[in-house]
């Protein structure tokens, strides 16, 4: 029939958009039954259930006994940069825009690939003759719709992670001195060890960090007390760490300066 591939797309494109609201839903609550889940998405429990199937397929959610929750360790894992930049949305932007008063007019800025990061574009506008250096293609996008000057690192991409990386792309990113650049990771250890599972990621978050005055972490709480197995540095090399949950101890003793924004 005519009429079905109409069909199809429209019920895909419904299936997309609850995926995006039940992880809306979880950035407000730790847990949420399947009833409740299915109540405020007005839909069967028999399709929140089919749906909660595809986002535990992509290690988004955690499901069992009839709770669902933020997988917090999809931080770990190599998942989409269009499904990881769902997961704590409002809270990823409420930290860039905290730190974004740090900017300052003139500064040359350096922004890493990951999807925290690119919610400070949002923010930029108002200043004035600032120029932003980054590695990630979903923030080059961003800023092609903005008035401000900027350039993209180059270099081989990440397809999964919207990110340039190698040779060419640190080659870029040497030959400016930045100002201020901010960073994001997939995990903080309990003694303050900054860590990714992208090795390429971090070489070159690496060098922004040797070329920036300022060093600023932006993390949510889901990247607390996570372990992945490549370390990038200590936290204590950061100048300005924001987050909307306290650190372990141990890692709080060595933050120059803390953010808590929530």
């Amino acid at each position: 029939c005519s009429w079905y591939p109409v069909l199809y797309r429209r019920t895909r494109m419904a299936i997309k958009d609850r995926e995006k609201e039940i992880l809306h839903l979880l950035e407000k609550k730790y847990s949420v039954s399947v009833k409740d889940l299915a109540k405020s998405l007005y839909i069967s429990e028999s399709t929140i259930r089919r749906d909660l199937i595809e986002l535990e397929k992509k290690h988004l959610i955690v499901h069992s006994y009839g709770k669902v929750s933020a997988n917090k360790l999809s931080a770990d894992l190599n998942i989409a940069y269009s499904d990881r930049e769902q997961l704590m949305y409002n809270v990823k932007s409420n930290l860039a825009q905290a730190a974004s008063a740090l900017i300052r007019d003139g500064n040359v800025i350096l922004l890493d690939a990951s999807s925290t990061a690119s919610h400070i574009v949002r923010f930029l506008e108002n200043f004035k003759d600032i120029i932003v250096v980054t590695s990630g293609l979903k923030t080059a996008y961003m800023l092609c719709q903005t008035d401000i000057p900027f350039l993209s690192t180059g270099g081989n991409a990440l397809n999964k992670s919207f990110s340039l990386v190698g040779q060419t792309a640190i080659n870029t990113v040497l030959t400016y001195n930045a100002d201020i650049c901010f960073i994001s990771c997939h995990g903080v250890t309990e003694n303050g060890m900054v860590t990714d599972n992208s090795v390429p990621e971090n070489d070159l978050r690496r060098h922004m960090l040797n070329q920036a005055e300022t060093k600023v972490l932006i993390i949510d709480n889901t990247k607390i007390n996570q372990k992945c197995w490549h370390i990038l540095c200590d936290i204590s090399e950061f100048d300005e760490v924001f987050c909307n949950e306290p650190l372990p101890p141990a890692a709080m003793s060595k933050i120059k300066h803390f953010h808590l924004i929530q």
